[in-house]
């Protein structure tokens, strides 16, 4: 595959998610995509650019999915990896990708809100995209939601976690002390059920 190919799917990407009416978007894609590198040094260009592009359709201007339409939680999430998919898949419909490296990235993507799984490639991204949420947009998530939201959505991006990035979120601090009560209230939470895998 080109480098050229590359480089233009990725600066696609990068002007949508740019362009981001939620302001920790861009922020949130550089640090999954940092997350992952930490985790996974040698990982190949689909997992770092599935990585990078994993919410892409939350930053279009006119969002097809919507949360208040949705009664279930994880079947807004899902709904949401499968429209950022289609996103990706027509900017890479454009370049002369190999089939195996399209399927990669869109089974990536279309399952980036499971949780643990027998793919060592998607949970290196599950927790990369928990971690960030958790470092990078949890402050921002805040002043846009109410107290029961925000636990909410605390534990259910803990509960989603292996057990080496919980060790990780045990060492997190946050100045703000209703955060950090959450948090500790997030790292005694049961475990619930999340999503299937899309094949």
């Amino acid at each position: 595959m080109s480098i050229n190919y590359r480089k233009a799917i990725e600066n696609e990407v990068e002007d949508i998610i740019s362009c981001s009416d939620v302001p920790e978007d861009y922020a949130h894609a550089k640090s999954v995509k940092e997350w992952v590198l930490k985790f996974r040094p040698d990982a190949d260009w689909a997992l770092q650019i599935a990585a990078f592009a994993h919410d892409v359709e939350r930053a279009l201007p006119k969002r097809k999915v919507i949360r208040s339409k949705f009664y279930d939680y994880n079947d807004f999430k899902n709904a949401h990896a499968l429209s950022s998919a289609e996103v990706i898949q027509e900017i890479m419909d454009k370049y002369p990708l190999s089939r195996k490296v399209k399927n990669k990235i869109l089974s990536l993507i279309k399952n980036h809100e499971l949780g643990q799984t027998k793919d060592s490639d998607l949970d290196v991204l599950n927790d990369a995209d928990s971690l960030s949420f958790f470092k990078v947009n949890l402050l921002a998530y805040a002043e846009r939601n109410d107290e029961s939201e925000i636990l909410f959505r605390m534990m259910w991006g803990y509960q989603r976690l292996s057990e080496r990035a919980r060790q990780i979120v045990k060492e997190f601090h946050y100045e703000n002390e209703r955060l950090h009560e959450f948090l500790q209230r997030t790292l005694s939470s049961e475990e619930k059920p999340l999503l299937k895998r899309i094949e």
